[in-house]
Formats: C-alpha cells, sequence, structure tokens
C-alpha cells in the first residue's frame, strides 16, 4: 500500500512538471521569454509560483526544459551502417526534417531565445542535444573521408532555420493550412536543397 501512494504521488508530480513545462512552452512560444513572468505560467497551471520554483529552480531552467526535443524512433543502430552514402543522406535529412517538425514549438523558442540568451543555446549543446544514428553514422563518414567534412551542427542549424521559415511562410499565405504533417512541398524542397537535386 506504501508503494502504491509513492507511485501515486510520483505519477503526480511527474505530470504537474509535464503541465508546467507544456505551459511554459505555449507562453513563451507565443509571448516571448523575456514577456512571459513564473507568476503567469504557475497561474495558468493552476500552481503557486513557490510549488513551480519546487520544480525550477529558476527561470533559466524552465525555459531550458521547455526547448527540449521529443526524441522520435526511427531505425535501429546498424541499419544505417548498410544504408549508401546517398542513402543516408536521404534518410538524414528526412529524420532531422521530422524531428523538427514534430518539435517545432521547442525549436523556434531555441531560435527566437538563442540571441537575447546566448546561455540558452549554450546549455541547450553541453546539456540537452545528442547525435542521433544517422548524425553518427554521418559523421563517421566523414572522418573516413567517404563524405565531404563539414560542421554538422551547423548545417543541422541552416535546415532547422529553413524549415522554421517554411512552416511561418506558408502559414501567414494560407490560413487553412493543416500542420498535422510536414507539407509535402516544404520536405522535398529542404531534400533537394541537401542531395544538391532542386535544379537537376
Amino acid at each position: 500500500m506504501k508503494e502504491t501512494k509513492h507511485t501515486k504521488k510520483q505519477t503526480k508530480g511527474a505530470l504537474t512538471r509535464e503541465k508546467i513545462v507544456q505551459t511554459a512552452r505555449n507562453l513563451f512560444y507565443r509571448k516571448g521569454y523575456d514577456a512571459t513572468s513564473t507568476a503567469t505560467i504557475a497561474k495558468e497551471v493552476g500552481v503557486s509560483e513557490a510549488a513551480l520554483y519546487k520544480y525550477f529552480k529558476g527561470k533559466m531552467k524552465l525555459l531550458l526544459a521547455t526547448v527540449k526535443p521529443e526524441r522520435l524512433d526511427f531505425k535501429e543502430e546498424n541499419e544505417y551502417l548498410l544504408l549508401s552514402d546517398q542513402e543516408l543522406l536521404h534518410v538524414w535529412v528526412e529524420e532531422l526534417v521530422d524531428t523538427v517538425f514534430y518539435n517545432r514549438l521547442q525549436y523556434s523558442i531555441l531560435f527566437i531565445e538563442s540571441p537575447k540568451h546566448p546561455e540558452l543555446s549554450e546549455q541547450y549543446i553541453a546539456n540537452i542535444h545528442s547525435m542521433s544514428f544517422a548524425d553518427k553514422e554521418l559523421m563517421k563518414r566523414m572522418d573516413e573521408g567517404k563524405l565531404p567534412k563539414l560542421d554538422l551542427i551547423l548545417f543541422q542549424v541552416g535546415i532547422i532555420g529553413s524549415l522554421l521559415a517554411m512552416v511561418t511562410h506558408k502559414r501567414i499565405y494560407d490560413h487553412t493550412l493543416c500542420l498535422d504533417q510536414i507539407p509535402t512541398d516544404i520536405r522535398q524542397t529542404l531534400i533537394g536543397i541537401v542531395e544538391g537535386k532542386l535544379f537537376n
């Protein structure tokens, strides 16, 4: 019985923490980090500001939690070894596009707030960013000289920024746009850019 109560308490705590993160994410995205107070977040969640600080030691810690992307399941690690260089590049950009699109609020906040709060970007790289299996295989082939060497993080930043800008553009000019899935033209354009096939 003791264990059940403890488990329920843990679950309630985890749910509250998740609600704080989701509420803060939506507010930071809509209003911006500086314009959103912890009091506002706490009020929308339905907890006291003191309770919010039990979960997050400061507002910057909460901001960092709001930009943490959810990982999507793709292939097993050994499957990437079997891909040709061209197939690997194609799979890599497909997975990056899907991950960013699924986590577009997180990446939007990261892109908007990092210039004003460089520590956010630094902490993101140090504590949250991790290489995918496709990233690792690409890096390995670059190190082996099979693919041209480039700054993979910088390359990813370019694709992420392009994707977010394209989605914003389409939303502005097409108010009926449904964003349940990534628009096909955006996906094809980004893949075409990376693979160098746009004008072939």
